[in-house]
């Protein structure tokens, strides 16, 4: 593997793990949905990209932009939940 394909499979291995590691939710369970909901279309957003990109172009610069721009398109938009400074709940 020569250091351009190697960048650019770092790079989609970046972009997946960037889609996925989402912030724990609050323990509102208004919150809980929110995150799991996200999670669950992010999932499936990124499989059904590499499963493109594998039949498809299987060029990994071209799934690692998709991912970045599904995961652009659906935020996070429930309350986080927060640690104290001393890592304690809160």
């Amino acid at each position: 593997m020569n250091e351009r394909t190697e960048s650019a499979h770092v790079a989609l291995l970046e972009a997946i793990v960037e889609a996925l590691d989402l912030p724990l939710p609050s323990i509102a369970e208004a919150d809980e949905r929110l995150y799991y909901g996200l999670l669950e279309r992010r999932v499936l957003a990124v499989r059904i990209t590499l499963q493109a990109n594998r039949t498809v172009s299987r060029d990994p610069r071209l799934a690692a932009d998709a991912i970045r721009t599904r995961t652009a398109e659906e935020p996070v938009t429930y309350t986080p939940y927060e640690f104290d400074k001393d890592g304690e709940d809160r």
